[in-house]
């Protein structure tokens, strides 16, 4: 199975497009919120297909892991967003929502390997 044929490379696409969404309605002065954000979404994609690539399992637990990070770094982002007044409420909960399952999702596929 190719990595794009996964349901954790699709919710992490999914992130891209929240985070991308998010990173628009961010007021001036946010800038450093909305970089983070975009290095962060990224991350997840990037790294979980690295790792999907890598022959040891030692390797692919390491990416898997960095990925997950930056899901959890996700969630701060948007929980720091709407603390300072940044983001909608819904932008917010849907963001988490998504996130949030997506470190679900990393945490069961790094263990099961």
């Amino acid at each position: 199975m190719r990595v794009v044929e996964t349901a954790i490379y699709r919710r992490a696409l999914e992130l891209v497009e929240v985070g991308h969404s998010v990173v628009g309605q961010l007021p001036t002065g946010c800038g450093f919120l909305a970089d983070q954000l975009r290095r962060a979404t990224a991350s997840v994609v990037l790294n979980f297909a690295e790792g999907y690539a890598k022959p040891s399992v030692a390797e692919q637990r390491r990416f898997f892991g960095i990925a997950l990070g930056s899901a959890q770094e996700c969630l701060a982002i948007f929980d720091v967003a709407r603390a300072l007044g940044a983001i909608a409420p819904c932008a917010h909960a849907r963001g988490t929502d998504i996130a949030d399952h997506l470190c679900r999702m990393l945490w069961k596929f790094r263990r099961a390997r």
